[in-house]
């Protein structure tokens, strides 16, 4: 009888106990300060986040926000960053959030365009976001350098060089995914569509040029004949094509394409899908030769005395 009391006094404090926790995690606390912010490092336990959420005001129960986080499954997924809490919340909101990533705080608008080297792109970001750490960017997605997708991004007040890398290079892996199958069979490995997309990028802004151009400069390739494109002189020099000097021609470096055949050891630009595109799906021709005039219109030639002839007539 005595024992069969002790159960029962055991069930109804299990039952009160669980009902305090319910209860914690549904209410919001009446004390938080409005606009809160808590800063939760990376690698920080959830005994250490509770506590530091229950010093802020932000929870009203450890306990609560503990049991909430095991039963959602984000015991061991807590998401470090910097949270704004404007208003109380729940515990399970807070849980869910933490768990999720959900800062709160406004995201800023960056738009990439196509074409940009990975320090371009961390300088661009640096001028929306004024905490981004612009060099550590740079010297991360340097050897990313080609495989960062130019898009329109939403990024945290305070991303990390990290965040915005793995952000770019996840978008560029979803958008071409697609493509494998194709390369698979185009004779040519992915790593040397993308460094030639990087080129064609530069090279030429409407699909059909692009599709031409790459048309030409894989024959090129496949012939070991120079590439003699422009472009890599800027990215290893800075310079455009009107700025070389017959010095910059001669320079020794494996992305002097007049003076080494074959491509550039990495890409030169991060390119956008329609370039990457006509790699892949080049137009053929009998061109071998072809040039950009004052307006950016593209004109071809079969052999080099017509090329010449183009010279003439449209560079002034």
């Amino acid at each position: 009888m005595f024992r069969h009391r002790i159960a029962v006094y055991s069930v109804i404090l299990f039952l009160f106990a669980g009902l305090g926790i319910a209860v914690g995690a549904s209410i919001a606390p009446s004390n938080m300060v409005p606009d809160t912010i808590v800063i939760i490092k990376k690698d920080t336990g959830l005994s250490q986040t509770a506590t530091l959420l229950k010093e802020k005001h932000v929870i009203v129960s450890e306990i609560a926000y503990k049991v909430t986080m095991v039963l959602m499954g984000g015991h061991g997924q807590i998401k470090a960053g910097e949270y704004l809490f404007s208003v109380p919340q729940s515990v399970i909101t807070v849980a869910s959030r933490t768990i999720h990533g959900v800062q709160g705080l406004p995201k800023i608008r960056v738009t990439i365009p196509e074409g940009l080297t990975a320090r371009s792109i961390g300088t661009l970001i640096g001028k929306a976001i004024p905490r981004f750490d612009v060099q550590s960017f740079s010297t991360l997605a340097r050897a990313h350098e080609g495989y960062l997708f130019p898009n329109t991004y939403f990024f945290y007040p305070n991303a990390t060089p990290q965040d915005a890398l793995s952000t770019m290079t996840s978008q560029f892996k979803s958008k071409t995914d697609s493509l494998q199958s194709k390369v698979q069979v185009s004779g040519h490995s992915f790593k040397d569509m993308i460094i030639l997309a990087s080129i064609v990028e530069k090279e030429a802004t409407s699909t059909a040029d692009r599709k031409l151009i790459a048309g030409i400069l894989w024959n090129r390739i496949s012939q070991k004949y120079p590439l003699q494109v422009d472009p890599p002189f800027f990215y290893i020099l800075g310079k455009d094509s009107h700025e070389l000097t017959l010095d910059d021609l001669k320079t020794d470096s494996p992305y002097n394409l007049y003076t080494h055949t074959g491509l550039p050891p990495t890409p030169i630009s991060n390119p956008s899908f329609d370039a990457i595109l006509a790699v892949l799906e080049p137009t053929p021709s009998k061109y071998w030769f072809y040039l950009s005039d004052v307006k950016g219109s593209m004109h071809y030639a079969v052999t080099y005395d017509g090329h010449l002839v183009n010279k003439a007539k449209y560079i002034k």
